[in-house]
């Protein structure tokens, strides 16, 4: 619970930033994870989009049913074919249908590491990250992008935390320039692709969700 010295009306503000970092990272965490993990990965979803609904930021027809569908694919999350699902989707070993990368969707050429995955570098450094020993992926990967959206929003609730709204609102101005200049641009087709490359439900769902929650707040 997060105690500010604001008035109410200014404390659903951190509290709905809150369930929005949560569901940021538990999606960041499904494709960083990967499809062996996903009974750990889906509970963590599946319980986030729960929070995330009854903060009332999903207000959209639909929204129970795609969070009955995460639990029903919880159910099933052990299922082999879930896994090779993801695998066949999104890692190889032959060409994934539905390659998780911004640079893919961007430039029509479907080529990873292109002008957009330098770009998201520069926002790391902006805020003194780097992914330099940290991982194998180029840095505009779908999981990263989420995670840095989250921590973005995360330093937006410190500075409530510290009772300086103003500097919280360049936090979150600083959000809705990522998704506008980055997430916003390229995931809808990377959730087109996605839906029109599985017959899998819990996929397909997946991807919904992700139309749903990543957006400016």
């Amino acid at each position: 619970m997060i105690e500010l010295k604001s008035s109410p009306e200014n404390t659903a503000q951190p509290l709905g930033l809150a369930v929005q970092i949560e569901m940021l990272n538990a999606l960041s965490r499904v494709f960083s994870a990967g499809g062996e993990n996903l009974d750990q990965t889906l509970a963590r979803l599946t319980q986030a989009y729960g929070s995330w609904l009854e903060a009332r930021l999903g207000d959209l027809p639909g929204d129970q049913e795609l969070l009955y569908q995460l639990k029903e694919g919880q159910e099933r999350e052990g299922e082999k074919r879930l896994v090779y699902e993801f695998n066949r989707l999104f890692v190889g070993p032959q060409s994934p249908p539905a390659p998780p990368y911004e640079s893919v969707y961007r430039y029509g050429e479907r080529q990873v590491m292109q002008k957009s995955t330098l770009d998201v570098r520069q926002w790391y450094r902006s805020e003194g990250l780097s992914l330099a020993g940290r991982s194998n992926e180029p840095d505009d990967y779908i999981a990263t992008e989420l995670e840095f959206a989250a921590y973005l929003l995360s330093n937006a609730i410190e500075q409530y935390r510290k009772d300086q709204p103003q500097k919280a609102k360049v936090y979150k101005d600083r959000y809705n320039a990522f998704c506008h200049e980055h997430l916003a641009v390229w995931l809808p087709s990377f959730v087109q692709t996605l839906s029109a490359s599985t017959r899998e439900q819990f996929y397909i769902t997946l991807g919904k969700i992700i139309q749903r929650v990543v957006k400016p707040v």
